[in-house]
């Protein structure tokens, strides 16, 4: 399979979410936790969203950018830098999703977000799909 739908994939799914924790944070920690926030915590936690959502949106510009420069690129290199790429990105992905289990795990919070449960194993899924033809290991 080649890389770049795979690739696609993970780019247009992280820009909507880190879009949507950027633009109303607020309401984005209301859908994650099912709860208002107490008022003396809300500038905190939402500028610690707007952060996250910024981290995803920086896997989403690698990807979406990765796609433009390889239809520009030398075919002949191009498969196994995708491969490595989506291989990197899955390694991240899962990185991400073991600091919010490790949340739990630490007794930080009462439960893991939904949310981030779903969709961070199906990104992960999806990166490594892409990274099996592309990457020689």
């Amino acid at each position: 399979m080649e890389p770049l739908i795979p690739m696609g994939i993970v780019g247009a799914i992280t820009l909507f979410v880190g879009l949507r924790m950027n633009l109303n944070p607020e309401a984005f920690n209301e859908q994650i936790f099912g709860k208002k926030i107490h008022e003396s915590a809300i500038g905190e936690t939402n500028a610690m969203r707007m952060a996250i959502g910024g981290g995803v949106m920086a896997i989403s510009t690698i990807m979406l950018t990765t796609i433009w420069f390889t239809l520009a690129g030398d075919p002949s290199t191009v498969a196994q830098s995708q491969g490595n790429l989506m291989l990197s990105t899955a390694i991240g992905l899962g990185v991400f999703l073991a600091t919010i289990i490790g949340a739990k795990v630490r007794g930080y919070t009462e439960s893991v977000p939904k949310l981030p449960m779903i969709v961070l194993p199906i990104l992960i899924i999806v990166a490594l799909w892409g990274s099996v033809d592309g990457n020689p290991l």
